[in-house]
């Protein structure tokens, strides 16, 4: 009877001291999972001396370069109109035509005021000085000659006319677009204040400000970047070509940059420009690594499998860069992680 009891109190003592071992088992696990924390996954670009661009970035205003008001120079009834808005017109192109009979007649009138001004003039001279023409007589006689005969008065009159007749066909004084027509066929063209305005868009300027202290970092030449309200997409290139040396109110000095227009901007449109000046061997790091601990500026860097806190002293920002003049070196693995902690155990990703 005890032989066959031995095998049943054997596995008894068996489980019991495996129950006792297997919560201690998991206690050690534990703390030894505690005690080696996962690491936080990275990614680091490495910082390098190379040029950093300072950015000026502001607001501004398309105008042409050159824009022309088309204006009636005399008065009367619009007999013909050949342009409307938005057209492309060359130099030199007929726009409009003014009905002309008056001035045809006053033209005619003048040359034949200016025949008889002349006679007069011969018999002034045969009368009063028994000359048949002016050779030999002196220029004071002769200048009271012509103001007796009326003959210089007659000349004028005829320029005079000549100019009036050759205004009622209206041409465009330079090649561009027509804007601004507002004037109708078959109206006196004095109902309007001017015809139309020819606006030259093949090549036009973005006029914007800058701070008195930005003004000292531009020169004339410098490139710049268009980019219109309208589409953020476009990126023009121009070229500053007018700096103006005036301080205005508003604490803001006006600056012109020069474009070739290929992307069909017109007068009036605003933009942004953003103007990039090369500074040659700088510390440049992206602007997504600076995080801010205790009121000042910090980089993180990876050395080994650690993050270490770097305060950094930065120098220069623009729109994705920083510039870092003291804090960190060439060669340094900066982490753009904003929740690290001084010696976060870390790995790249």
């Amino acid at each position: 009877m005890k032989v066959i009891f031995y095998p049943v109190l054997l596995a008894a003592v068996f489980l019991s001291f495996s129950c006792k071992q297997k919560p201690a088992q998991n206690l050690e696990e534990m703390a030894r999972r505690a005690a080696r924390p996962e690491a936080v996954i990275v990614k680091t670009v490495r910082a390098e001396k190379t040029t950093f661009y300072n950015e000026i970035l502001s607001n501004g205003k398309i105008i042409a370069a050159k824009k022309a008001v088309v204006p009636f120079r005399v008065n009367g009834i619009i007999r013909e109109l050949y342009i409307q808005n938005g057209q492309h017109v060359t130099e030199g192109q007929l726009l409009a035509v003014i009905e002309d009979f008056d001035y045809r007649a006053q033209l005619q009138r003048a040359r034949q005021n200016l025949e008889k001004a002349e006679i007069n003039f011969r018999d002034d001279i045969l009368t009063n000085f028994s000359a048949a023409d002016t050779a030999g007589l002196p220029p004071s006689k002769i200048k009271m000659a012509r103001i007796r005969s009326g003959l210089d008065e007659a000349i004028t009159a005829l320029t005079q006319a000549e100019y009036n007749l050759s205004n009622t066909r209206i041409t465009a004084p330079i090649t561009g677009v027509v804007a601004g027509l507002e004037a109708r066929q078959w109206n006196p063209g004095q109902n309007y204040k001017n015809l139309c305005t020819i606006v030259d868009d093949e090549r036009m300027e973005a006029e914007f400000p800058v701070t008195e202290s930005e003004y000292l970092l531009l020169k004339k030449g410098m490139p710049v970047s268009i980019i219109p309200f309208v589409n953020d997409s476009i990126n023009i290139t121009g070229t500053i070509t007018q700096i103006n040396p005036l301080v205005e109110e508003t604490g803001m000095v006006r600056i012109r940059a020069s474009f070739l227009n290929k992307s069909g901007l017109i007068d009036g449109m605003n933009v942004r420009v953003l103007i990039r000046r090369a500074v040659p061997q700088r510390i440049v790091v992206p602007r997504e690594a600076l995080v801010r601990r205790q009121g000042r500026d910090v980089i993180f860097i990876r050395q080994d499998s650690l993050a270490i806190w770097k305060y950094v002293t930065v120098e220069a920002e623009n729109s994705t860069s920083l510039s870092i003049k003291e804090g960190i070196e060439p060669g340094d693995l900066v982490s753009g992680n904003i929740n690290l902690a001084h010696e976060t155990v870390v790995t790249e990703k």
